[in-house]
Formats: structure tokens, sequence, C-alpha cells
């Protein structure tokens, strides 16, 4: 490979401008093999990709992927494929795009290619976007975020927050749309995510018409850099914002500047629809119709781009295309198993449907058997600790209330061996399915006093009672589950009564 192939190579993560600045001086065609001519396409498109210039020549990408379709190299090939659909999708032809995401998407299915995943879905979601799909777009961005998390790229999978937070704002999930805007915000110090992050933070103030709020936002989101069409779609909106609150001048200026800015068909529209109408109401007809056919022929072109074929459906055909064709293949080497597939199969299927059922009902008996025995238990250690309840207060005559609750307190002491620690522990271990050992394993910080309080809930003990026995007041009690309750991480006392419950079921 030539050094200028490398250092480009090396250096394109940190000064992406440097491998641009290699690789525009070299001169591919004239000494290069075809391997270094392909990588020297990918690298080249990758260098003006991240350099936020226009993806050209087509006709490398175009030879880089040719080249890598007769190899083995896939990962190359899908780089390629990434590249010559991030082409089309920037010249805004949608459906030539999503065909060649899909084939990106097939040749690194089943890798860790993480960070690819996770472009290729954030460009998908933006087609679908443009497509007013807003549902499909917010799974791909959403996909987009856990695969650049995975790869550890914070910032992109910060700048994800940002495309979900639009698609709630889209779906009128205002809420949703709020809270990922300021989690993007929060994320990073990038300059270029603030920026971005006050850019929609402007715009989702200005659809729930908080001008002012708008504004802010917005006017802030000026003094930070941008990438593709950024500063265009800020000064589009101040431009609406402007013209709502009937600031004319201000609309038109605003609307003026965000022409001179990278833009799509989209905001060109808006800005000649607002200087149509600023010269209308200035009194100049000849200036408003120049702007009303410049406004005719971005409408025309956006309607253009609107009967392409939305992305969902595109893939939808890929994939059931791909399903197809593998069935094709399969059917072909099935044809000559048929015979023995099927006697042998349904061997299986009539064995392994005998061995099931036999082993579902050993399984049921024996559920049922433990489920029975484990209420037998509990019941019967309830049904003695009230038998001598009443035994004891039967034989002693009138009691005063401390009386009655000293014999209350040494009956659950005897019946449940809570002066013996081991004998308590076997006890409860074999009514509640080894609640003691589980609890002991997954949260050790518990002491015995709460690990007593958990027997206690789970034997469904008066609450009278309980406090005589764990020696507190009803407040203290109550602080007691709580701090249970946090030590097994659950928010509250009622969720950690449900856990409890369910530990203790026989599985």
């Amino acid at each position: 490979m030539p050094n200028e192939i490398k250092t480009a190579e090396r250096v394109m993560e940190s000064n992406p401008d440097s491998a641009l600045h290699i690789l525009q001086k070299m001169q591919p065609f004239q000494s290069l093999t075809e391997a270094d001519r392909a990588l020297f396409g990918i690298l080249l498109f990758q260098a003006l990709d991240k350099s936020n210039k226009t993806l050209q020549p087509d006709s490398v990408i175009t030879f880089s992927v040719n080249y890598y379709l007769h190899s083995t190299d896939k990962l190359h090939l899908a780089i390629a494929y990434y590249y010559k659909a991030r082409l089309y999708k920037r010249a805004q032809r949608f459906d030539d795009a999503t065909g060649f995401y899909l084939k990106a998407l097939d040749l690194i299915q089943n890798s860790q290619n993480f960070h690819w995943f996770g472009k290729i879905y954030s460009d998908m979601g933006d087609i679908c976007s443009f497509q007013s799909d807003y549902n499909e777009a917010l799974i791909k961005y959403q996909k987009a975020s856990e695969f650049f998390k995975y790869a550890n790229d914070t910032i992109e999978a910060s700048y994800k927050f940002l495309d979900i937070g639009r698609m709630y704002c889209y779906l009128k999930d205002n809420r949703m749309a709020q809270q990922f805007y300021t989690k993007a915000l929060k994320q990073s110090s990038d300059s270029l995510l603030q920026g971005s992050s006050y850019q929609e933070l402007g715009i989702f103030y200005y659809k729930k018409h908080q001008f002012d709020s708008a504004q802010l936002f917005l006017r802030k989101s000026l003094n930070y850099p941008y990438k593709g069409t950024g500063y265009a779609i800020r000064f589009i909106n101040l431009a609406e914002i402007s013209f709502d609150k009937q600031h004319y001048d201000s609309a038109f200026q605003y609307a003026s500047q965000a022409l001179k800015y990278t833009n799509t068909f989209y905001i060109q529209r808006d800005c000649y629809r607002i200087l149509a109408n600023f010269e209308y109401s200035m009194g100049d007809v000849k200036k408003m119709a120049l702007y009303m056919a410049k406004y005719q022929d971005c409408t025309d072109s956006v309607r253009k781009i609107e009967i392409q074929t939305k992305s969902s459906v595109l893939e939808d055909i890929h994939e059931t295309n791909g399903a197809f064709s593998k069935s094709r293949q399969f059917l072909r080497i099935l044809i000559y198993l048929i015979p023995v597939l099927i006697l042998f199969s349904l061997l299986i299927v009539y064995r392994l449907r005998v061995r099931a059922k036999r082993k579902e009902m050993e399984l049921e008996q024996a559920e049922v058997k433990l489920t029975e025995k484990q209420v037998l238990l509990r019941d019967s250690i309830v049904l003695k600790i009230e038998e001598n309840k009443v035994l004891q207060t039967q034989n002693t005559g009138k009691l005063s209330q401390n009386q009655r609750e000293k014999i209350y307190k040494d009956i659950y002491t005897v019946c449940l061996h809570l002066n013996d620690w081991d004998a308590f522990k076997h006890q409860m271990n074999k009514t509640f399915n080894n609640i003691i050992d589980v609890l002991e394993k997954d949260f050790p910080e518990l002491n015995h006093k709460e690990l007593i309080l958990c027997c206690l809930l789970l034997l469904d003990i008066p609450t009278q009672d309980m406090l005589l026995i764990l020696e507190c007041q009803l407040t203290s009690f109550y602080k007691m589950k709580q701090r249970v309750a946090q030590k097994m991480k659950l928010k509250t006392t009622k969720e950690f009564e449900q856990v409890l419950q369910a530990l203790a079921e026989v599985n």
C-alpha cells in the first residue's frame, strides 16, 4: 500500500481534513493497483464526509463497490455501499440510498461493527424522518443510539438523543421530546452538539408557539458551529418565528441568510415563501413574482422527493426478497431429503411429545405437592400460634394489656424459635422455598432482625404482633420496611412485599 494511503488511513479519525488533503494530492489512477484504488475510494469519501464536503466523484466509489463485490472483504464492501448510499441520500434519492444501506446491513449482520450499524441506522432514520414516517424513524434512531453506545461513541449517541427527541416532538409527545433534548444538552461539552441541542430546543418551543423561548435558544445556537444544513435550519426557523410575530423585516433578513448556507429543497421552499410574502406586503409585485416562481420550482422538487417509495416499504420488500431467496435455496436441497426428513421428523416429534407430556405431568404434580406442602407448613405454624394464644389467655383469666403482650411474645418466641437462629432459619427455609438462604445470598446487607421481619410478613402475622416481636414502635416498623426495601434496591415497600412473595413461591 502506498505511504500516502497508509498515512491518510492513520490520521482519518483525528484529522480528517489532513487525510483529505493527502488523498486529493494523489493521482490514484496512474500507479495504484486495483486493491489500492478501491481502498483509496473509500478513504476519499470517508474524508469528504467527515469534512462535510460534497461526495464526489461518483465513479471513485463505484469502482470501490465493483472491486469489493468480487472479493471476500465483506466489511470494505459494506463501507463502500454505505458511502454510495450516503451520496444518494445527499442527492435526496432516498429509494436508491435505502437499497444500498440495506445491502450494507446484510453484509455486517452477526458482526460487532457497532459503529457502522449506528451510522447506517442513523441515516435510515433521517430518510424516514424526511418521508414523515416518524414512528419508523424513531425506531431507527433508537437502534443507532444503542449501537453507538456499544461502540463507546458517546458524542454520536448524544446526537441520536436529539433525533429521538425531534421524533417525539413530531409525534406530539412533548414530555419525552424535552427529556431527550435536555439529556443531549447535559451529555457533552462538545460545541457542535451544544449548538444542535439549542437548535432543536428552539424548534421545539416554536412548535409549542412559545416564540420568546424559541428565539432565545435559536439565537443562542447561532454562536455555535454546525454540521451540514444546521445553520440554514436555524435561520429559517428564526425567519418563521419573526413572520408569525409580524416582524417582517427580521423575517426577510433571516430567510435571506438561510439561503446563503447549505440547505435543502424544503428549506429553500420555506425561504422563498417568506420572501414572497414580504415583497407582497411591501407592494413589490415583480420581486414577489420572482420569489413565487422559485417557490414553485422548489415545491416541484419536493413533490418529486415525496413521491419516492418510502424507506420502510423498501425495507420490507428487501427482507421479503432475502427470505424468499434463502427459502428457494433451501428448497432445492430439501427436495432430495424430503422422504427421510419426514420420517425422521415424525419419529422425533412423536418421541418428544411423549417425553414432554410426561415431564410436564411430573413437573405439575411436583409443583402441586410442593405448593400444598408449603401452604400446610405455613398454616400449621400460624394455627399453632393461634392455639397457644387461646390456651394461654383462657387459663390465666383476665389479663392486663402488658401481660397479654408478654404472653404473646413468649408464644411467638417458642413457636418460631426466635432465640435459636439456626432453628428459626431451618423452619422458615422449609416453609418458604429456602427464603432465608436466598435473601442472605442475594442481599447480604440484611441483618437477622430484618430477615425475621421478612418471614413475619410472609406468615401474615398481624402488625401489632410484629411490633411486639421486633420490639419497635409503628413508625420504626415502617422505617424498617423502607430500609429493607432500599437494601433490596426496590423503590417502595409495596414492591418489596411483592418481591418477597415471589421469592417464597415454589418455582
